[in-house]
């Protein structure tokens, strides 16, 4: 489901929030597909655009890059090290890296940990960390796409 702004509005510009839809949060079990299936492409991605958007933009849920800074920057780390048991073990320790990040934080860093933390619960493999990877990394595209700043 893309989210739809209003036609008048200026390309170029930022949406307000009176031109965004309420923030559309993927499901535990949207999340899940999008980590164990390689065909759920195309509905990740509008997801995390969706989702990318809503952590930007909405006024209780808007979050900067620097909140999520650290987390991101481990995932990127274990990216470039490729899947392993020690792989495997940081990306179950930025769990509680995001858990703290949300309580020192909004609401936004605790919805992010929620959908982040999902998406950690579904990796078991090479081909699930990478897929949660190129999740992980369209909601920040896309956080920082709509406006997310630091």
């Amino acid at each position: 489901m893309q989210v739809k702004l209003k036609s008048s509005r200026d390309p170029g510009k930022i949406p307000s929030n009176d031109e965004i839809k309420p923030c559309k949060i993927p499901s535990n079990d949207e999340i899940k597909q999008f980590i164990t299936q390689a065909e759920a492409i195309r509905s990740m991605i509008t997801a995390a655009e969706s989702f990318g958007k809503c952590i930007a933009s909405d006024r209780e849920k808007k979050i900067t890059t620097s909140q999520i800074r650290n987390a991101y920057g481990t995932m990127k780390k274990l990216e470039m090290l490729g899947w392993n048991k020690q792989t495997e073990r940081e990306l179950w320790l930025l769990k509680p890296r995001l858990a703290y990040a949300a309580g020192r934080h909004g609401e936004g860093v605790k919805i992010l940990k929620e959908v982040i933390s999902t998406a950690i619960d579904c990796v078991n493999d090479a081909d699930s960390f990478k897929r949660f990877c190129q999740f992980f990394e369209a909601i920040i595209a896309y956080h920082k796409a709509y406006g997310g700043k630091d």
